[in-house]
């Protein structure tokens, strides 16, 4: 082989010519590299919001949920109170009637003595204790 041809097979390739098609590929390929890691970092981004949205939706449903419930313990305490009050207004009738009842027996019977007492007179009485 003569020396030119050797000199062409060892010689070194100009980087200028080297550089334009590895420069393409290297761009490209970071180009590619790039364009899939934003889509994947706005996905993620998107996932996140995502997250944190439904987060807040069931943070707002168990709110709601527990404001029904606190509403419901609400209304169950007051029907309660009233309830009792009606429970203890019945029985505050019931022992005035009894009462009433009580005293006009203990009235009757008392109207009831004396007449008898004073038809027969109170002679009749002492004379059958004697």
């Amino acid at each position: 082989m003569d020396e030119s041809t050797m000199d062409a097979e060892v010689r070194t390739l100009r980087i200028a010519e080297a550089g334009v098609l590895m420069t393409m590929v290297t761009s490209s390929a970071n180009l590619t590299e790039k364009a899939i890691g934003g889509s994947f970092d706005v996905m993620k981004a998107v996932r996140g919001e995502l997250f944190r949205a439904s987060n807040a939706g069931i943070d707002w449903v168990e709110g709601l949920q527990q404001s029904s419930f606190r509403i419901a313990r609400e209304v169950v305490l007051r029907v309660d109170k009233l309830s009792q009050e009606t429970v203890e207004g019945f029985e505050a009738v019931a022992m005035s009637v009894s009462r009433a009842i009580r005293g006009s027996g203990e009235a009757a019977s008392e109207m009831v003595s004396r007449t008898a007492e004073s038809l027969v007179g109170k002679r009749a009485s002492s004379a059958k204790a004697a």
